[in-house]
């Protein structure tokens, strides 16, 4: 499909609001009285924008977890996640992400991938992750680049992005908004659902469970939507908007604030209006006409439009600008690859599971949190998902959802942490001007369409250089292994000191299946190794949030035998006088009669230490800016090897 160039906004109130602005112009603007709290939030405004991963936006960013990711799933033919297995392909029988270069290809129009239930769970495959290809084709690998979509990537530099924001449900774009509306898919079946494909719409509504905006307008609490309920590709909404998919709304007649609120017409130029009077209710959701929704048959510079449209709306009243919080994220990644494998909840976890498979978390999608809060180019690494939009408003207005999980609560945030209320900088940032943009997309639409790579001519995805500031997070994880050398019971114990609960997934890396078992951490979790039934031998790994890993492989010995070095290892999250000074401990220690002799690495850095029996060492070793990815071997010719990675908190 060719698109044309068109004007998203007429020449209402919009338009005059942009003219009062000059696209990127950056401008100091003046800041009130504050309280340094989420109280100075007055407004939040959210857009859900379709189908796209986030490795696939932003695996080459700098300084996120991306295509660079040294804790990345390891599959047990030794490669990673990011070889993804297709047997047919003669050099080496898998494939790596590869750029969409849309110099030279169409890549602003993509073609549709498989994202429904049942393939999204295939390419999922019970956590193993290594489905990808045949569950949704080999184009699931295609990546995008800062060349391809700049002003993505402009606003990524700009505010805060969160590089573990997971879609809720693994599946297609209605369950997925249904959770962005309502904190759930109705798994007890109490309302119509359980939804889990695309059957709700604005011709069919078949649901009737409470959704946030009722339980606002019940509360007093202002809000309203900004659609367009027509098919129109280049006005309408898409039907997008999940609130018409409910009975309760289709029923709604003029004056019931149901129907006033979320069943009219509303546009851009209404949005923009109503920032230039300073009426913009506490709760705004905008709905993208398709054509600028960036679903990958529509075009990422389209919706960097509309995204911009609304942002210089905003930016043309600093009164409304410098109390506002706009949310930008992405309902599902419509089959495009991402690499992290998303926290799943433990078998028989309430309200997570219809028909025996999980609901979620989904694979990861793109959030950018935009606000005078969020400023600076900062990376938010705490676990989201869509719930967490609908929790952030319940600290903002102290309406509750209860159709959120429990589950959901432990692991997912509230969005909190990608603000800092004490320090706002209101100053409007440069950026590229998408009018130009969508002349590109336009243009694109005469090159070529998006090719694999031939065979013999894979590359690297190329990451950008350079690191971003972080958030601090609510975790505080460590794991370490013990064994108990009469049973052969290896047990993996697992802990977490933070605030909020840690989910991890430990994999039998070989000889045993290589589907995880989940946990969801709060204090602490074992997992148990039975080396007995394995001749011995253990290797096994656990992978967590912000890039959290132990990997430990090694052999139990026999009680009876001793005249061999035994080592073990266990690390401890060293004491941190200030920020830039945190350390790990390790805990070296040789129960045989042979000196151990210890191996530690770390990138840039290495050490030899020599055990004696029963004189345990202690090892300090130094984090990068917090981050630590220590690996310690021994000569014990059977290949023992523990690995510890992941983030210490100041």
């Amino acid at each position: 499909m060719q698109l044309s160039r068109r004007k998203l906004l007429g020449a209402g109130a919009a338009g005059a609001a942009l003219s009062t602005l000059p696209l990127g112009m950056a401008e100091a603007l003046a800041a009130p009285a504050r309280t340094g709290k989420i109280g100075d939030v007055a407004h939040v405004v959210i857009l859900m924008q379709e189908n796209r991963s986030f490795d696939h936006y932003y695996g080459a960013l700098r300084g996120v977890r991306g295509f660079s990711d040294p804790a990345a799933l390891r599959l047990p033919d030794g490669g990673t996640v990011f070889e993804q297995p297709d047997y047919g392909r003669a050099d080496g029988r898998h494939l790596r992400p590869f750029r969409i270069d849309t110099a030279k290809v169409n890549g602003q129009q993509l073609g549709d991938l498989d994202h429904s239930w049942s393939g999204t769970h295939q390419a999922w495959n019970n956590g193993m992750y290594n489905r990808w290809i045949p569950a949704k084709s080999e184009l699931t690998m295609g990546y995008f680049g800062r060349q391809d979509i700049p002003y993505q990537y402009a606003l990524a530099d700009a505010f805060t992005i969160c590089d573990a924001y997971f879609s809720s449900v693994q599946g297609p774009t209605n369950p997925n908004r249904l959770y962005h509306w309502s904190g759930m898919l109705d798994t007890r079946a109490t309302g119509g659902g359980p939804i889990i494909d695309n059957s709700p719409s604005r011709s069919n509504p078949n649901c009737h469970w409470t959704t946030y905006p009722e339980r606002l307008q019940a509360a007093g609490v202002s809000w309203k939507v900004y659609s367009n309920p027509t098919d129109d590709e280049r006005t309408g909404n898409y039907d997008d908007n999940s609130l018409a998919w409910f009975q309760q709304y289709a029923d709604a007649k003029p004056g019931n604030p149901l129907h006033d609120n979320a069943m009219v017409k509303r546009t851009l130029d209404d949005f923009a209006a109503d920032v230039l009077a300073d009426t913009l209710p506490t709760v705004s959701w905008l709905v993208a006409p398709y054509l600028y929704c960036e679903h990958p048959a529509a075009t990422p510079n389209y919706g960097a439009h509309y995204v911009n449209t609304a942002l210089q709306a905003l930016f043309a009243n600093p009164a409304v600008w410098e109390k506002t919080a706009f949310l930008l994220n992405y309902d599902e990644n419509d089959g495009y690859f991402d690499h992290v494998v998303p926290p799943t909840p433990p078998p028989g976890t309430p309200d997570e599971f219809v028909g025996g498979r999980p609901i979620g978390l989904g694979p990861r999608v793109p959030m950018t949190v935009i606000s005078p809060w969020s400023r600076g180019g900062w990376v938010n690494s705490e676990v989201f998902d869509h719930t967490s939009t609908l929790r952030f408003l319940e600290v903002l207005t102290g309406v509750r959802e209860p159709n959120i999980s429990a589950w959901r609560r432990q692991v997912c945030g509230d969005l909190t942490s990608c603000f800092d209320f004490a320090a706002p900088d209101t100053v409007i940032p440069l950026l590229p001007d998408t009018k130009k943009l969508v002349e590109v997309a336009d243009a694109s639409a005469k090159l070529p369409p998006a090719a694999i790579p031939a065979v013999g001519a894979q590359v690297a995805p190329e990451v950008e250089p350079g690191t971003r500031p972080a958030r601090p997070l609510p975790y505080q994880a460590n794991g370490n292994v013990t064994v108990d050398r009469g049973t052969g019971r290896v047990t993996l114990r697992l802990t977490n000191s933070g605030a909020q609960a840690a989910h991890f997934g430990v994999y039998a890396d070989s000889i045993l299946p290589f589907t995880p078992a989940q946990y969801t951490v709060t204090d602490s979790a074992e997992h148990v190794w039975d080396a007995a039934a394995t001749d011995g031998v253990y290797d096994l790994s656990a992978y967590g949030p912000n890039g959290f890993l132990r990997s430990f492989t090694g052999t139990v010995v026999h009680p009876e035998q001793g005249d061999i070095a035994i080592p073990a290892v266990a690390l401890r999250l060293g004491p941190a006088p200030e920020p830039r000074k945190r350390t790990v401990v390790l805990e070296l220690s040789n129960a045989g009669l042979t000196n151990a002799v210890f191996t530690i690495t770390s990138p840039g850095r290495s050490r030899t230490v020599y055990v004696s029996t029963y004189s345990p060492a202690e090892v300090e070793w130094p984090c990068d800016q917090g981050r630590y990815d220590v690996t310690v071997t021994s000569e014990t010719g059977d290949g023992f090897r523990y690995r510890f990675a992941g983030f210490v908190e100041a």
